[in-house]
């Protein structure tokens, strides 16, 4: 997994972020944001698997409903795995972070996220 550097200002350490898809999140699922200390990332994924969960449990019946929602937390896990580190980095840009090399730079503005003001 690639790496980005973010920093804030010249006194304060630079942020490492990781820049990919996590493999961890596919079987950890919520459990994974617990582990970097996300705890508002940790309640969006709880509480998406238990809505997402719940809606099919009342429409579906039991046999098949439990078959439909291991699908569907899969598909949820997946579908945040790709993402989650999009958006703490999305997070720390708006906060008023920046790329420290040219390396974190190229990879954010080939990713859509950040471009250089000219």
């Amino acid at each position: 997994m690639q790496k980005i550097y973010l920093k804030y200002d010249e006194y304060t350490p630079p942020v490492e972020c990781d820049y990919g898809f996590i493999k961890e999140m596919i079987y950890l699922g919520f459990l994974y944001p617990i582990k970097k200390r996300n705890y508002r990332m940790f309640y969006i994924m709880l509480m998406t698997e238990v809505a997402v969960s719940t809606l099919i449990m009342c429409f579906i019946p039991f046999k098949i409903g439990i078959i439909f929602v291991l699908l569907m937390l899969f598909t949820i896990n997946t579908l945040f795995a790709a993402n989650y580190n999009m958006i703490v980095i999305e997070e720390l840009l708006k906060k008023g972070y920046v790329p420290l090399d040219y390396n974190s730079s190229a990879l954010l503005i080939k990713k859509g996220i950040y471009f250089k003001l000219q």
